[in-house]
């Protein structure tokens, strides 16, 4: 029994934070072939029905019906959760996001809707994580964030299909992954993701020996965070020790058969028995070879890799053929034929060729129900897949015909759309065309955008020209600057180079204009300045004139005086009996003398 020869061992932690009630369930089977892990994360509020628990059994109980291996089956468990989650919204609508794990303890695959993570370790490194359906998921596939900003980015928890929604929900279903001893396998809800970065995990996975002690430093990790509010969180661990090694098909008794004949032949035949022995010997070597490449022609095919099962079953047909098994030389011509139809299919599905696609997926199928049952359900997925990709193509159509009209935003925005819808149904084929006609896309706006710049940055200098002429220096310089702007900012070197010489020739005239200026100014200042003197000088020799005057009439007052006491009249008109007896007593006197 496989589960016997492995060794998987699992530990998880889930705690509902600083909420009452823990909205995520972790839940897992491992039968004797088979394994199913499943990791929920509740979205709604109800309290009397638990979303996660309700998804997370669904899908358990699909498993327990007939363990499987197929996505085809891992998609009727996530629609059979969807559908009951539905049925079940009576009061308030139940959601939930939900990652299930499948293993047969060699390989493993896996199907999730919502933003609940799985992280496969091999080495120490990580190998690969789940996508989310989340807006920031969304906005790093477009390039609009970096692929590691979406973990922390805003709009993460910004679902875009989850289980619960209206109509129907899309789940992403992974191809077959080998797995190897050692590999760790790790399922987180967000609560988990949200708060312990990559790097924190892979320090953690470096210390930690088994499951428990991992998830139990995650959680560590996470309380060191002392966030105000914790939410639900779960982690769940599961250490892949040994895989179980398959065998090749028991073809060696038939080498032994093979020997033993020789053998008999060698001892019967006398003379014959070196040439018998040789043949014996190349026929043993042609069977070990075509066990070697049918085996390999099946991994190959289960991986989904038919080009290359393609190759290995050819040559497991020519090594059956060498070694005249024509029983296997049948079964390897049918297989071929198989992975013939399934690299025909994907052909004409590249081209967009879907009446084509259909035709060799169905003619592959009957013949892999026979030869190849294991893989049937894959090839059954990739025929309900046709009307996914036919719908992609159109809107790749649609797209191409809004860039032919030059109608390039449109044209990206129904590419963006159209890139999301492939990634979730994994067609890579289209996901590559779209790649390179986005690329063109946002080459013809970038190219648009620069002429526009450009014709502003030339507005901009007519403007400045204009400014210039009409001699105001300043509004021309600001134009030139912000029309240096542009041409820096879309990389126009040589327009900023002129631009600048432009307004250092700006600069220099606006300053010869204002040294001419100064100068006017100074000539007017001294012109006014001398009349101002002239005037000063004038007005004192108006007033040195003026004060001469006045001298002058003073002096002709007391002549006027003299001339009135002479003729023996008083000065101011009136008789003086006094000064003229004074002059009497005067003469008097003299004359006594």
């Amino acid at each position: 029994m496989r589960k016997e020869n492995s060794q998987f061992v699992t530990g998880f932690v889930s705690e509902a934070g600083s909420h009452i009630d823990n909205r995520d369930y972790f839940a897992y089977m491992e039968t004797d072939d088979m394994a199913c892990y499943v990791l929920a994360h509740g979205l709604d509020t109800d309290q009397e029905v638990r979303s996660a628990e309700m998804a997370a059994k669904a899908v358990l109980e699909n498993f327990m019906e007939k363990p499987f291996m197929s996505k085809r089956r891992l998609k009727e468990g996530l629609r059979d959760a969807q559908e009951w989650l539905q049925f079940e919204s009576r009061r308030v609508r139940l959601k939930a996001s939900l990652l299930a794990v499948v293993t047969d303890y060699t390989r493993m695959v896996y199907a999730s809707c919502g933003n609940v993570r799985l992280y496969h370790f091999r080495g120490g490194r990580l190998n690969f994580r789940s996508r989310d359906h989340s807006l920031a998921q969304a906005m790093a596939d477009e390039g609009r964030i970096p692929e590691e900003a979406a973990t922390l980015h805003e709009e993460r928890g910004n679902l875009l299909e989850y289980l619960g929604k209206p109509g129907k929900s899309r789940s992403f279903l992974s191809k077959k992954t080998l797995l190897a001893d050692g590999d760790v396998l790790l399922l987180a809800t967000p609560g988990m993701w949200g708060n312990v970065e990559l790097a924190e995990m892979l320090g953690a996975l470096e210390e930690a020996k088994d499951p428990n002690a991992l998830t139990d430093t995650l959680e560590e990790v996470l309380l060191s965070r002392q966030l105000r509010t914790v939410p639900n969180y779960t982690a769940a661990a599961v250490y892949i020790d040994k895989i179980f090694q398959e065998k090749p098909k028991n073809r060696r008794k038939l080498i032994k058969r093979i020997v033993i004949g020789a053998l008999a032949l060698m001892l019967a035949g006398g003379g014959a028995w070196i040439y018998a022995a040789k043949a014996a010997q190349k026929k043993a070597e042609a069977i070990e070879d075509m066990i070697q490449y049918g085996n390999q022609g099946d991994d190959y095919a289960h991986m989904g890799d038919f080009e290359k099962s393609l190759k290995a079953y050819s040559e497991a047909k020519n090594a059956a053929t060498k070694a005249n098994d024509k029983i296997s030389k049948k079964l390897y011509v049918n297989k071929q034929n198989i992975s013939q139809a399934m690299v025909d299919g994907d052909g004409y599905v590249d081209k967009g060729d879907f009446e084509n696609a259909k035709v060799s997926y169905e003619k592959a199928l009957k013949a892999a129900k026979v030869y190849l049952p294991s893989d049937s359900d894959d090839i059954e997925h990739k025929l309900e897949s046709l009307d996914d990709y036919a719908a992609i193509r159109k809107q790749m159509d649609t797209a191409d015909l809004k860039f032919q009209g030059q109608d390039y935003m449109g044209a990206l925005t129904l590419y963006n759309k159209a890139n999301t819808a492939a990634t979730e149904a994994g067609y890579d084929a289209a996901i590559e065309i779209i790649t390179k006609k986005k690329q063109e896309t946002q080459d013809k706006i970038a190219a648009l955008k620069r002429e526009i710049q450009e014709i502003r940055a030339g507005q901009l200098e007519a403007r400045g020209k204009r400014l210039l002429e009409a001699e105001d220096f300043d509004g021309a310089i600001d134009a030139y600057n912000d029309a240096e702007e542009i041409y820096q900012a879309i990389g126009k070197l040589e327009s900023v180079v002129a631009v600048e010489r432009t307004i250092s020739k700006i600069e220099d005239k606006k300053i010869a204009k204002q040294q001419a200026e100064a100068a006017t100014l100074a000539k007017e200042q001294e012109a006014a300045d001398q009349a101002a003197a002239e005037e000063a000088v004038a007005e004192q020799a108006a007033a040195e004139q003026a004060a001469a005057e006045q001298a002058a009439e003073v002096n002709e007052a007391p002549s006027k005086t003299s001339g009135q006491a002479a003729s023996g009249q008083p000065a101011s008109g009136q008789p003086a009996p006094d000064a003229a007896k004074d002059a009497a007593e005067t003469g008097d006197a003299a004359g006594g003398a």
